[in-house]
């Protein structure tokens, strides 16, 4: 001990040494626990589940002709039904974080009076390249070149 500490003052900054280093653990715990393990992007949305079917509720872009709706089922695993108002197409879906991309699908050949009479040119330039999508809740939004669909799980 020097001439200025005294036991007290020894105790006390053992004491402030102690408080400070629990202190900085307690921080870096909150810290590390509380860091996101990736961002929101990053994460992969979760597939709309098998079963499940949707019915659009907007469309901004490139207007559905006829007003559609888009009506879009997930059968099964990898594959997707859907209509936009006049014929309904077939065919497989894959699913690839928050890429969506539709196979070569089948249609019935109904004839369709105007305006829907252009909703099968519709869906089929919708579904020819990638779509963008993101699930929240029961609201299911696609999003291609031309257009963006706000779809909502029906029963």
């Amino acid at each position: 001990m020097t001439e200025k500490e005294t036991p007290s003052t020894v105790a006390a900054t053992a004491l402030m040494a102690a408080i400070l280093v629990v202190v900085g653990v307690a921080v870096a715990a909150v810290v590390l626990t509380d860091a996101p393990s990736g961002s929101a992007e990053d994460a992969a949305p979760t597939p709309p589940p098998i079963g499940s079917a949707y019915r659009s509720t907007e469309v901004t872009g490139v207007a559905i002709p006829g007003g559609g709706p888009l009506e879009i089922v997930f059968p099964e695993s990898g594959r997707v039904s859907m209509t936009a108002g006049c014929n309904r197409h077939m065919g497989e879906v894959t699913v690839d974080g928050s890429t969506m991309t539709f196979g070569a699908l089948a249609s019935t050949m109904m004839a369709c009076a105007p305006p829907r009479d252009g909703a099968d040119s519709w869906l089929a330039d919708f579904a020819s390249a990638p779509v963008r999508w993101h699930r929240d809740g029961t609201a299911l939004t696609l999003t291609s070149a031309r257009s963006t669909v706000v779809l909502t799980e029906v029963d």
